[in-house]
């Protein structure tokens, strides 16, 4: 009889488990939005360039954007378009507000391409299925890569001004 005993004790405590567990332990909903990415030129990417794609709440006009979720990946060297699945927890978003998809392509910290224009998604009618994002080059701006920089330009302009000003004093001592 003792071996029934401990099996019956066993199935009740295992009962009393399932009844008190938390609700935290049913399986969370999720949902996600799909889309592709394309590039806004035909320019190739490094093979370390990074993609970050993410859905944001973009209700309060002016305020940075507050990120929802996002997905990185690598692009391991392939080129656009890259299609991307973004999932997301439906408890997290609120009727009432507006939400976006924005991303970047960045590489060693700098960032190559980015959104420039808002993709509404979820709330007001917005589509959460394919999604057709482009990225645009972004403007780095000072001198170009191949270029040494401002030093070398500094350190001409210094020895003209060196060179005009030797040239200056030789002429007033010689009068």
């Amino acid at each position: 009889m003792k071996p029934y005993r401990y099996s019956a004790m066993l199935l009740a405590l295992v009962m009393l488990m399932l009844l008190t567990a938390p609700a935290a332990a049913t399986a969370q909903s999720t949902s996600s939005i799909t889309g592709i990415i394309f590039l806004g030129d035909t320019a190739a990417l490094p093979s370390t360039a990074i993609v970050t794609i993410q859905l944001a709440d973009v209700t309060t006009v002016g305020a940075s954007a507050s990120v929802i979720t996002q997905r990185i990946f690598s692009t391991g060297g392939a080129q656009s378009p890259f299609s991307f699945t973004l999932p997301y927890d439906p408890e997290q978003i609120n009727p009432a507000h507006r939400y976006s998809i924005q991303g970047n392509i960045r590489m060693s910290g700098q960032t190559l391409y980015s959104t420039a224009v808002a993709y509404p998604v979820i709330t007001f009618g917005s589509p959460t299925s394919n999604l057709q994002v482009t990225m645009a080059k972004v403007a780095t701006g000072g001198l170009p890569q191949s270029s040494g920089g401002t030093l070398p330009l500094l350190l001409a302009g210094g020895m003209l001004l060196a060179g005009l000003g030797t040239r200056a004093i030789r002429r007033r001592l010689a009068a």
